[in-house]
């Protein structure tokens, strides 16, 4: 798990009690804040980890804040916001400020607690931009009608996490057991695990929630090295912009030395 401390960012006190609670229950520190110009100077001073935030609040709202983050190179971190409005101009307004993660507030407190030992745990440190723009593309298409609210929309990530697992396994049984040893290797999973998730994900509730998707996919394959990979995660902007990344991502597994790129040097 992440080091650091969780930045609570609600005008309610009760809430805030209640969600550091969540917070220390995994042994983190809160910090709390009630408004979005208190929780900007302590991102400047503090850095924390990860940051949960109400949307609406008086002056500057959720999306001010998390905003101004990212014009001023501070939004180095997840932010899940707290809405208690579940509809898609929330998810639109979100996702473009820089919004990594969603959930409605006055909810149960489990929900909230996984999504802080998701974020804490799993090495990502945003929701990765080009699965932003994909996000925000089908949210900008979807329907206001058409939309069932934040929670339900997520609700189908079981099965695509199914599918996609037994499709990747599949591909593993058919590569020596040492594969993924070298990181080569782990990085050639990434990239194809990562485009058959993106292949199968038809709502942007999905592509929204893609690193918990790729992680909980790993999490659920018996292979040693699954623990090495949210350093991976945790870089994995970065990854995106590796050729060998890309090409292996639309090709079934192989070992890293049969692949044509390989080959020719790269």
């Amino acid at each position: 798990m992440k080091d650091g401390t969780v930045l609570l960012v609600d005008d309610e006190p009760v809430v805030l009690q209640v969600h550091a609670a969540a917070v220390r229950h995994f042994g983190f520190e809160a910090i709390i804040a009630d408004t979005a110009e208190e929780a900007a100077g302590i991102v400047r001073s503090q850095r924390p980890a990860l940051i949960i935030s109400d949307i609406q609040m008086p002056g500057e709202g959720g999306f001010d804040f998390v905003e101004a983050l990212e014009r001023s190179g501070l939004k180095n971190m997840p932010v899940v916001y707290l809405t208690g409005y579940d509809d898609i101009e929330i998810v639109r307004g979100g996702l473009r400020v820089g919004g990594d993660d969603f959930i409605i507030k006055g909810g149960p407190v489990e929900a909230l607690r996984h999504r802080i030992a998701f974020w804490m745990a799993s090495g990502f440190q945003e929701l990765p931009s080009e699965l932003r723009r994909r996000a925000l593309k089908s949210a900008n298409m979807a329907k206001g009608d058409n939309f069932g609210g934040v929670e339900e929309t997520f609700a189908g990530a079981s099965d695509l996490v199914r599918s996609v697992k037994g499709k990747i396994k599949a591909e593993l049984d058919n590569v020596p057991d040492h594969f993924g040893v070298n990181l080569i290797e782990r990085v050639c999973f990434m990239g194809r695990l990562s485009n058959l998730l993106i292949q199968e994900s038809d709502a942007f509730g999905d592509l929204i929630r893609f690193p918990e998707h790729i992680d909980a996919v790993v999490r659920q394959l018996d292979v040693v090295w699954a623990k090495d990979m949210w350093p991976l995660f945790r870089h994995y902007e970065d990854w995106c912009c590796d050729t060998r990344f890309v090409l292996a991502g639309v090709e079934p597994l192989k070992p890293f030395s049969q692949y044509d790129w390989f080959l020719e040097g790269l």
